[in-house]
């Protein structure tokens, strides 16, 4: 998500653009960020919110670019998921999903406390050692703009509204 075209996310179901995997994957991350970060702005007061990037895995994310990882890693013991992460600086799919599942466990304390997560955070794993948990990023990013967030959640409401019920349609203008 760090390196996304910013002119991309203005078009995030690529018809001006075409397709290319890397920034199709680069631009589905950031929007994934700035549509939290603006369904924080909207309801951050009744809802904790906030994006997790776990940082490089050893997972299957590979299958396209390099299918036969894929196979390799389909078919090793979590011991040699391990090992391979080491070698490459990565984590294990268990450490990578660990961390959001201990801020989501954090997001259910008492108000007030202080294990819980920050309302409209991004954690960013990649600025982190494997094995530890990565910190809220608050360096400027180009596409991180609270226009860029409020268009990216006005063309994912284009694009799911008539898959919506009445209700759900009501809940996109809150």
């Amino acid at each position: 998500a760090l390196d996304a075209n910013p002119a991309a996310l203005s078009d995030i179901a690529g018809a001006e653009r075409g397709y290319n995997t890397r920034e199709a994957y680069c631009v589905s991350k950031a929007c994934q960020v700035a549509w939290g970060d603006e369904l924080a702005r909207r309801r951050g007061d009744a809802l904790t919110v906030f994006s997790v990037d776990p940082g490089q895995t050893v997972s299957q994310i590979v299958r396209y670019q390099l299918p036969q990882r894929a196979k390799q890693r389909a078919s090793m013991r979590e011991a040699q998921l391990v090992r391979q992460a080491r070698t490459l600086g990565f984590r294990t799919p268990r450490e990578a999903a660990s961390w959001p599942a201990a801020l989501l466990r954090g997001a259910l304390s008492p108000p007030g406390d202080p294990q819980a997560p920050e309302s409209g955070a991004w954690y960013l794993g990649a600025a982190s050692a494997p094995g530890e948990p990565g910190p809220i990023w608050r360096e400027q990013v180009a596409w991180r703009t609270a226009a860029t967030e409020a268009g990216v959640w006005a063309q994912s409401a284009a694009l799911v509204r008539a898959s919506l019920s009445p209700a759900g349609q009501a809940a996109l203008e809150v």
